[in-house]
């Protein structure tokens, strides 16, 4: 990763783990609030009709953290 315009030491790494903690947990947060909820019950299929559901519930989170 490249940064501009900043002369301190910078990294990418908290290294306090507390803050990194928080951060995380923040982080967390905000990812969870884009994937849809997660289905109840017992579901039977091919291994193929779950990886299309797989990667539609993928893409519909992607649209939601896109749109954020």
């Amino acid at each position: 990763m490249r940064v501009i315009g900043k002369n301190a030491d910078w990294s990418e790494f908290e290294r306090d783990p507390a803050k990194a903690y928080r951060r995380g947990r923040a982080l967390d947060e905000r990812l969870r609030s884009a994937l849809p909820p997660a289905p109840r019950g017992v579901t039977r299929g091919t291994l193929a009709q779950f990886q299309r559901a797989d990667e539609a519930r993928m893409r519909e989170a992607a649209r939601k953290l896109n749109r954020a």
